[in-house]
């Protein structure tokens, strides 16, 4: 039986973690969005899958997302933020990664995806730990124009640093499922429908759940703390 050097880890550390500071610019709109995002291991099933939730704090407002529980391949995570096997030529995840850069024990991979006519290019940043400690995502319109661009700074992972906790910030306030709901699902047919106006921003690089207009969600609080 293969056991995963993944696997030994959550062994190690059942509630494994990673954070990434994010930062997402909108060139065509001038504006900038901050977020803090945190992935934790949940729970190791019998079926070679694991569970983790997804948090997402948004600095600019000082909201917190409702997390969301996801699950991932436990020999080769696809979703969740680590790398197995560091320095092989093709990773297989959501999004197929191929190294395309090599330096000092730091590798770097890209891969290519799609929602609409949208195009996404992932940089992934990684050294042996398996946590990449840097991650780039450029998201382009159909006539190859840049729509945002999203760097992902890791800043705290018990992987990497086994003394690390999550880094999360007091005072901030959760957003309401149900009034987010809809509010996603109407910008994410928004993206959809109209590739060269759709601002997406991907709390995540597997294309899950969390999708918001970034002008739309500037607009409204904007408007509100005005009033």
């Amino acid at each position: 039986m293969y056991i995963s050097f993944f696997f030994i880890l959550l062994l190690l550390f059942p509630h494994a973690f990673v954070e990434y500071r994010v930062n997402i610019y909108v060139p065509s709109a001038h504006q900038s969005l901050s977020e803090l995002l945190i992935e934790t291991v949940e729970k190791i099933y019998s079926n070679d899958t694991f569970s983790y939730n997804l948090t997402v704090l948004v600095l600019n407002f000082s909201e917190i997302f409702p997390y969301t529980i996801l699950y991932d391949n436990l020999t080769c995570p696809t979703q969740f933020f680590f790398i197995s096997n560091p320095g092989k030529a093709v990773i297989s995840r959501e999004v197929i990664l191929s190294l395309i850069n090599e330096s000092n024990g730091n590798f770097v991979y890209y891969g290519k995806s799609y929602i609409g006519y949208n195009e996404f290019d992932w940089y992934y940043f990684v050294n042996f730990t398996g946590v990449p400690y840097k991650i780039v995502l450029i998201q382009k319109n159909e006539y190859g124009q840049i729509v945002s661009n999203s760097t992902y700074i890791l800043i705290s992972s018990n992987i990497v640093n086994s003394k690390d906790k999550p880094i999360i910030p007091t005072g901030f306030k959760f957003v309401k499922g149900s009034s987010i709901s809809s509010e996603l699902q109407d910008n994410m047919n928004s993206v959809l429908d109209d590739s060269v106006g759709g601002y997406i921003i991907l709390f995540n690089l597997i294309l899950i759940p969390l999708l918001i207009g970034v002008r739309a969600y500037v607009y409204k609080h904007k408007k509100r703390y005005s009033n």
